[in-house]
């Protein structure tokens, strides 16, 4: 278990936090999704009497604290199931996780023939994941490339070296990710991203609502400290934010029951998801637009 052990930081307490959130929702009668690499996660996990303690003690707070509810999870996981699907169907062939984390829809959505898939993210987390992979037996249903990057820095030689092809088109999962990086940073990596993209890419992308980094989102920010996580930036929008980088978005407030699934999601936290293409005179030269995901826009 010594290659698990970095799990005991932020990192994996933040990893332990979804996998049991996801494992909650697949084990629901109206599950939005199923995710066999979360339940793999836990079982494997609890072996390790440290890391068993630390996701006993988280799934006892999702279970006892109706503020930290699962549902939005399980509708941000949904949403952008859809939205990888559509780009799939629309001939997409390349993915990029940035910030992967201990995602596993590498393993559990169906992927077409010749999908490549680069999971982007630090060394504390890709190494753990790759052997969480292998030892789970689930077989990935696209070819998975491991890339470990800073992103906050200059992730891009890395995810070329790992075999990216910038000529074909890609869909772009930014998923629980930007609002943890500087504004900064997180012009740089959209920016990075847009010169990466061939016409017909796709982008899925949560961010964090501005009112969450004030007086209606201390309380969380505080709890978010307890595990070392902070968040950084914030965005209201999206939309020309995004169109000014190239990219036709559709937003969403996190909380929009068009896209809920029946779900009655708290209101806070308070996030956008936002679902676009690539506007045909961005990116380096490639094939015809990919569709969106299959929803209906919202302005926020």
């Amino acid at each position: 278990m010594t290659e698990l052990k970095v799990l005991n930081g932020s990192v994996g307490q933040s990893a332990i936090f979804i996998a049991c959130s996801r494992r909650m929702e697949s084990r629901r009668p109206d599950a939005l999704f199923q995710d066999p690499f979360a339940e793999a996660i836990l079982e494997i996990l609890a072996d390790d009497p440290t890391l068993a303690r630390i996701a006993a003690a988280i799934g006892r707070s999702m279970d006892s604290d109706e503020k930290f509810t699962t549902d939005y999870f399980a509708v941000r996981t949904r949403f952008l199931d859809d939205g990888i699907r559509a780009a799939l169907s629309g001939g997409v062939r390349q993915v990029v996780s940035l910030g992967a984390g201990f995602d596993g829809r590498t393993l559990r959505l169906a992927c077409p023939e010749g999908t490549d898939w680069y999971e982007v993210d630090l060394p504390e987390v890709v190494e753990p994941k790759s052997a969480l992979v292998a030892r789970s037996g689930l077989t990935p249903t696209c070819t998975r490339h491991d890339v470990v990057a800073d992103l906050s820095g200059d992730w891009v030689p890395a995810l070329l070296a790992a075999g990216f092809d910038p000529d074909r088109p890609t869909v772009w999962l930014l998923e629980g990710l930007v609002f943890y990086l500087a504004e900064s940073a997180v012009e740089k990596l959209v920016t990075a991203m847009t010169a990466l993209s061939a016409p017909g890419s796709a982008l899925l992308l949560e961010h964090l609502a501005v009112r969450m980094l004030g007086e209606a989102g201390r309380e969380l920010r505080e709890l978010n400290r307890t595990y070392g996580i902070e968040w950084l930036s914030a965005h209201d929008q999206l939309a020309p934010w995004l169109a000014g980088h190239g990219w036709d978005a559709e937003v969403f407030a996190h909380d929009d029951r068009r896209i809920g699934h029946g779900r009655a999601v708290a209101e806070s936290p308070a996030m956008w998801l936002a679902t676009g293409v690539l506007a045909a005179s961005s990116g380096p030269a490639g094939a015809p637009a990919a569709p969106a995901a299959p929803t209906t826009p919202t302005t926020p």
